[in-house]
């Protein structure tokens, strides 16, 4: 029996913890958390993407927006400090810069390390479990409120370039993304997605 000050003060308490959902904080699998991001059909997002390099005095900071529509859309779009626009569809990327008026498309196929590159990004948005596991050995951490995946690079073209690539967000929302470079270099890219859930 609850009794005195004590039992007062832990009925709050207990109010409390009655009230978080029992799967708010249960641990995510890898296969739950492509299953949530496979659900989305399209997403907008705007990005602040910071590069941190040894050849660079200062970082270097991007800004624009990023789109994905299912099956294997993907485009970044950097409006700051210059215009420049690189799309992935299909087995193709394409990279167009106004600001020097220059466009190029490739062959994603034509260069591993570019495809596993592309794939990480690609792959999780789809929640595509079976092309991630192709390049990348995969560690999850956290909730479905909160999560964290690590991709690290099985194949050693790529891991030639990138130590990891790590995402992290809530529920389907990619929020941040944080890609480091053998050398040191990193870039961290913070998400915020216009899409309703």
């Amino acid at each position: 029996m609850i009794s005195g000050v004590k039992g007062r003060a832990s009925i709050p308490l207990l109010l409390a913890l009655a009230a978080i959902p029992a799967s708010a904080a249960a641990p995510l699998t890898v296969t739950e958390l492509m299953q949530m991001l496979g659900s989305v059909e399209s997403a907008r997002a705007r990005f602040v993407e910071t590069r941190e390099s040894t050849l660079l005095k200062t970082p270097l900071v991007l800004q624009g927006t990023l789109s994905y529509r299912r099956p294997d859309r993907v485009e970044k779009h950097v409006l700051s400090p210059h215009d420049e626009r690189i799309t992935v569809e299909g087995g193709k990327l394409t990279l167009e810069n106004r600001s020097q008026n220059r466009r190029k498309t490739i062959s994603v196929g034509s260069a591993p390390g570019l495809a596993a590159l592309v794939e990480s990004i690609r792959a999780t948005r789809a929640g595509d479990l079976v092309a991630l596991r192709r390049h990348y050995a995969l560690q999850i951490e956290g909730s479905r409120g909160e999560w964290t995946l690590t991709l690290t690079p099985l194949d050693s073209q790529v891991g030639d370039y990138v130590t990891s690539v790590v995402l992290s967000g809530s529920d389907s929302r990619i929020g941040r993304i944080t890609v480091v470079e053998t050398g040191g270099d990193r870039s961290i890219m913070e998400i915020t997605e216009d899409r309703t859930p």
